[in-house]
């Protein structure tokens, strides 16, 4: 796969108030799951009771491009919900009132099933029976085009590259995400989907597009694991722990450990001596948040 060029996009989810109070996001643009409602570079859709974003994809070192896309798409998407102010966080609250008066399609959980990278099977249907919605912040990676989506090879390359995946971005956004409630439902180590172009790598919440210093952490972190998939670097080789602590980490939130792995990637330079600055940023956020 070393002479692929491979693409990046994401479609995260966001949801909004109104007047200060969590409200459902139904209804309130034209674009569905089926039909998204296309912007300059990306499209919108209504998702459950949030709202969703995609983003055309860009080169895997086109970072400006990507994060254009980002801050493009979701201007477009607030210019459409006028009269309501975003909250981009893991899980939001709803009262049993406001759900009871949803249609049917709005509380709908897992329309569409993924898997697990581990197992190779497929992840359980969530519960839709509770007070909250959780926000994804999935991760596309392209790298050809009309791959059947059924194709056992392909499956294997998927799962193997969302292992890749979790040792670097997982670790990354079990750090910044420290909300529990999302892997009742979602999210947990090695969740994805084969896409006809790669892989949808759907563990990650949508933390991470909050601003420029997480989505460019967050790029890094997905060139990382590009580059450490094709160059057939391991768990161990790239974190000092095996596959199976990693994914425990991430199923269990263990955002202390996280960070002493991220520690590894950035401050003391044993193996990606670079980016520091970023990180750090990202640190002093998290530690004005705690």
């Amino acid at each position: 796969m070393n002479q692929v060029q491979f693409t990046i996009g994401c479609d995260p989810e966001i949801f909004v108030k109104k007047n200060g109070k969590p409200h459902s996001a139904y209804g309130l643009v034209a674009g569905t799951k089926d039909q998204p409602l296309k912007t300059p570079r990306g499209a919108v859709q209504v998702d459950g009771m949030a709202l969703e974003f995609n983003t055309d994809p860009v080169s895997k070192d086109d970072f400006t491009g990507f994060n254009r896309n980002i801050v493009h798409t979701m201007g477009c998407l607030k210019e459409y919900v006028k009269g309501f102010s975003f909250n981009i966080a893991p899980v939001q609250e709803f009262s049993s009132e406001h759900l009871n008066e949803q249609p049917v399609e709005a509380l709908a959980l897992g329309c569409d099933p993924d898997f697990n990278a581990y197992t190779m099977e497929e992840n359980p249907k969530p519960d839709g029976d509770v007070l909250f919605r959780t926000g994804a912040g999935h991760i596309h990676v392209g790298w050809g085009a009309d791959i059947p989506v059924d194709n056992k090879d392909h499956f294997e390359i998927c799962a193997g590259f969302v292992k890749a995946l979790d040792c670097t971005v997982g670790m990354y956004m079990t750090y910044i995400d420290r909300e529990p409630r999302r892997r009742e439902l979602y999210g947990k180590a090695g969740a994805f989907r084969p896409k006809s172009y790669g892989v949808e790598y759907r563990t990650p919440s949508n933390l991470w597009i909050k601003n420029k210093n997480r989505r460019e952490l967050m790029y890094t972190m997905i060139n990382k694991a590009i580059n450490n998939h094709i160059n057939g670097r391991d768990a161990t080789e790239v974190t000092g722990y095996e596959q199976d602590f990693i994914r425990n980490v991430i199923n269990t939130g263990s955002w202390q450990m996280a960070k002493d792995i991220c520690e590894q990637f950035f401050v003391r330079g044993i193996r990606w001596p670079y980016h520091n600055t970023l990180w750090d940023k990202v640190k002093e956020e998290m530690n004005g948040n705690s």
